[in-house]
């Protein structure tokens, strides 16, 4: 009986030390440490020297508002998204591994700068960041914009992107450059889609 019971107990013991090997080899165990990264939106100027010269050719952003739904930080720039052919649409899909969740509703930007929040990222080099702005606030909207030709609305998804150089290697501040994006904000007039418009510029790292 002695016996049985040493041979039960040493048994236990290596199906133990078997469980914690494997953990320890898990993916998640393995990984990359990951770090806090608060993230702002730059200050920006809505009136340049052409507002002066030339006013009518120009319009001043009062009012712009986004509703922020997720965030990719990329670390090849080439590879930021894949086409999804099996529902038949072609809108490109965000590799889901890339994915955080950054569901902090609707923020309006402010000349002076805004503050989004922080979010955890893995050590790195990154070149490119995106948000995903989806029309999921109360308000129903993507994107919201006032200037001087209007107030203009998007209900679709609206990828607005950054691109430079941003390495994360322990607690970090993050400032994005928004100028170009309020330039084309200033110039917006109604005659294509917002998607279309603000999708074909990027901020800065």
């Amino acid at each position: 009986m002695k016996t049985k019971i040493k041979s039960l107990i040493g048994s236990l013991l290596l199906l133990s030390l078997v469980s914690c090997q494997v953990q320890d080899d898990s993916p998640i165990s393995g990984s990359k440490s990951s770090h806090p990264v608060n993230i702002n939106l730059s200050s920006y100027s809505t009136a340049s020297l052409m507002n002066y010269l030339i006013p009518s050719a120009y319009a001043n952003v009062s009012e712009l508002k986004a509703c922020f739904k997720r965030l990719r930080f990329k670390k090849d720039i080439s590879d930021s998204t894949t086409e999804d052919h099996s529902s038949g649409d072609d809108d490109l899909t965000p590799h889901e591994e890339d994915n955080i969740d950054f569901n902090i509703g609707e923020v309006t930007l402010t000349d002076s700068g805004t503050l989004l929040g922080t979010v955890n990222v893995p050590e790195g080099t990154y070149y490119r960041i995106e948000f995903d702005l989806e029309p999921s606030c109360a308000g129903g909207k993507s994107l919201s914009l006032s200037n001087d030709f209007g107030i203009f609305t998007s209900t679709e998804k609206i990828k607005i992107k950054f691109e430079g150089v941003f390495v994360v290697n322990g607690p970090e501040a993050l400032e994005l450059g928004v100028q170009d994006i309020l330039n084309a904000a200033n110039a917006y007039n109604g005659s294509s889609s917002m998607r279309d418009v603000f999708e074909s510029i990027s901020g800065s790292l």
